[in-house]
Order: structure tokens, then sequence, then C-alpha cells
């Protein structure tokens, strides 16, 4: 075997290595994704949860004052 086929030999596996280590940065790429969706939509359920909650808040006040025989 000569020099230029253990050179290739070693570049195959090399380039073996490398595509194994690609495919777990895929991976770990995918995972970040899949929890920065969900963080995404914890804080839509929150925001939404507020503006309920001011809504509601609101509506009592005015509910309130109007029982109390206050003005609107």
């Amino acid at each position: 075997m000569g020099d230029f086929e253990r050179e290739i030999g070693g570049l195959q596996a090399r380039m073996e290595t490398v595509e194994h280590e690609l495919q777990a940065i895929r991976s770990d790429v995918r995972e970040i994704r899949d929890a920065l969706v969900r963080a995404r939509g914890g804080w839509m359920a929150v925001l939404l949860l507020f503006s309920l909650a001011a809504s509601l808040g609101a509506w009592a006040s005015q509910a309130i004052r109007i029982l109390a025989g206050g003005q609107p």
C-alpha cells in the first residue's frame, strides 16, 4: 500500500468522524429549537392569563362602583 492510499484512508476516517459530529450537532440544534418553541408558547399563555385577569379586574371594579351608587 502506498503513501497515497494510506493518506486517502486517513482522510476517509476523518471524514466519517466529521459526519458523526455533524449529525450530533444537528440533533442538539433540534433540541434547542424545540425548547425555544415551548418557551415561547408558555409566555403566550402567561400573557393571555394576565390579559384576562386585567379585564376581569376592570369589569369587577366598574360593577362595584355602579352597585355602590357611583357613576359609571
